[in-house]
């Protein structure tokens, strides 16, 4: 495998606090895991989204041919090897024999090939690294051909991303360039129904092709202790906590901070504290309304000083970190490049700026969600300084679901909040697609993004991601608010890792008697 430069501790990404140790316990078979999600999902298709929440829940059913290990490199999941030759320019995957889909059919290249298609047509990362491939084809049933116009440093890494999961051919013929009708994976667990508003509902897959070699992060070997899974939408925090403590639920995610001691308290529950969980943000439009012009952009970047919007969203400094970084202080990729540019608050810049732009009080239409609660306290700050310094701004309170609908159309906002997750591969990292809601296309990053996803030599990597971190600030591509590190709340009998990193998942858990 090629190798990673994530060589510190991203094991460590998430600090475990209050669980008790089980050392030596043999896992148990059996039980119903209920898991209170913060929502509505926007979709199960993982492709069609870029939405953490999806690929969260989804990847119990579905694989992908790699996945990441516990430090984020990449290693073979649903692959058994491959090799790189041509000078960069062709990677040869061969396939792991005798996986079983959920509808019993084995896996075959035949399969393989329209799932990368559709990846690359389709998903946010598959979209960025199709510029870069030439053609996907079967050589035999047992293996695939991918030929390149160019090396690229990132394509495994993208290939080891949720959104690259193998369906049988039959399912992606069906869904055409629309979303899935079926979600027949190759997971530990099957999918068996989603119920709006009531749950999503997994159940162990019997006929699994488990890997042999040890669980290690998201790959290696996956079993599937618990009969069920239930992904139930509880979009309120409280509701979501007191269910937890009350045994309605087994764990919780995105629990208000300011529980943290009263969990540690309580002998039937345990804590997580997932640090660094991703950052908050504020999406700007480039592609329409107000924020197209650039000097609006940088009045608001100017205007804004981030404590207490970070309080107010996170509450406790053990919760968010005050950092201009694009990438997080834990990688190797982090910069401090143009900290002057992040949290100035600077009223009177801001409304020299804004009246440069000839701003003329028109509202900033700012989508956010109560479902992950910091999004829309950040918000309302936010506002209140924006408002200040002469921003009309029309704060629009809408369900998760309905955001990142209505994030795809440009005509229908200015702004949203959200939160952008670790990603391993700097290349690929949403905040910086032209694809992803927002649109910043910048003509100058766009060159540096092709150049860094074709290097793979991590000084000159590191060179590139601080050039194009300066770029992001001068062009206010968004507005980068605050790391934020989040709180899980569990029931103490739930066993397993459920974590690495900021990514959650279920097998390799078990309920405890």
């Amino acid at each position: 495998m090629r190798a990673t430069p994530l060589a510190l501790a991203l094991a460590l990404l998430t600090l475990i606090a209050a669980v008790p140790g089980h050392a030596q316990e043999t896992p148990r078979m059996g039980g119903v895991l209920k898991v209170a999600a913060i929502g509505e999902p926007p979709t199960l298709d993982i492709a069609m989204s870029t939405a953490t929440q999806v690929y969260e829940i989804m990847w119990h059913a579905s694989e992908s041919l790699f996945t990441y290990d516990r430090n984020f490199s990449p290693i073979p999941m649903l692959a058994e090897s491959y090799t790189v030759g041509d000078k960069g320019l062709r990677y040869t995957i061969t396939l792991r024999r005798g996986v079983k889909f959920h509808n019993g059919k084995e896996m075959t290249s035949a399969d393989v090939v329209p799932s990368l298609k559709r990846w690359s047509q389709l998903a946010s990362v598959g979209k960025v690294l199709a510029k870069s491939i030439e053609a996907i084809e079967a050589r035999d049933p047992y293996t695939v051909l991918m030929h390149l116009k160019q090396p690229s440093g990132s394509l495994i890494y993208g290939l080891s991303e949720p959104h690259a999961a193998v369906y049988p051919k039959e399912t992606i013929e069906a869904a055409g360039e629309g979303t899935l009708k079926d979600f027949i994976g190759t997971g530990p667990y099957r999918f068996v129904e989603h119920r709006a508003d009531r749950h999503i509902k997994f159940v162990r897959f019997n006929d699994y092709s488990a890997r042999t070699d040890p669980p290690n992060g998201f790959g290696g070997k996956k079993t599937a202790y618990f009969d069920e899974i239930l992904f139930l939408p509880v979009s309120d925090t409280a509701v979501r906590l007191a269910g937890v403590e009350t045994g309605e639920y087994h764990h919780a995610m995105f629990v208000k901070q300011d529980a943290y001691e009263r969990i540690k308290s309580l002998p039937q529950m345990q804590s997580r504290i997932v640090k660094p969980r991703g950052w908050a943000v504020a999406v700007l439009n480039h592609k329409a309304g107000v924020m197209t012009n650039k000097k609006v952009r940088q009045a608001m970047q100017a205007a804004l000083d981030m404590e207490p919007i970070a309080v107010a969203g996170f509450g406790f400094k053990d919760f968010y970190r005050l950092d201009p970084g694009l990438f997080f202080p834990e990688q190797p990729w982090h910069s401090t490049v143009s900290a002057n540019l992040y949290n100035q608050k600077d009223k009177a810049k801001a409304r020299r700026l804004l009246q440069e732009a000839g701003y003329a009080r028109q509202p900033v239409r700012w989508m956010a969600t109560k479902e992950y609660e910091f999004m829309y306290k950040n918000a309302l700050v936010a506002r209140q300084q924006l408002e200040e310094v002469g921003f009309v701004v029309d704060l629009q309170v809408v369900d998760w679901a309905t955001q990142n609908q209505r994030q795809e159309k440009a005509e229908l906002w200015d702004v949203f909040s959200t939160g952008f997750v670790f990603s391993a591969d700097p290349a690929l990292h949403v905040a910086l697609r032209c694809t992803f809601a927002g649109w910043w296309c910048n003509e100058e990053k766009e060159r540096m993004l092709t150049e860094l996803r074709g290097e793979g030599d991590p000084r000159k990597r590191k060179a590139i991601i601080e050039r194009v971190q300066a770029i992001y600030y001068e062009d206010v591509g968004t507005v980068k608010i605050a790391d934020y590190f989040t709180l899980d709340a569990a029931r103490r009998e739930l066993r397993g890792p459920f974590r690495t990193a900021p990514r959650m998942y279920f097998w390799n858990s078990w309920l405890a008697k």
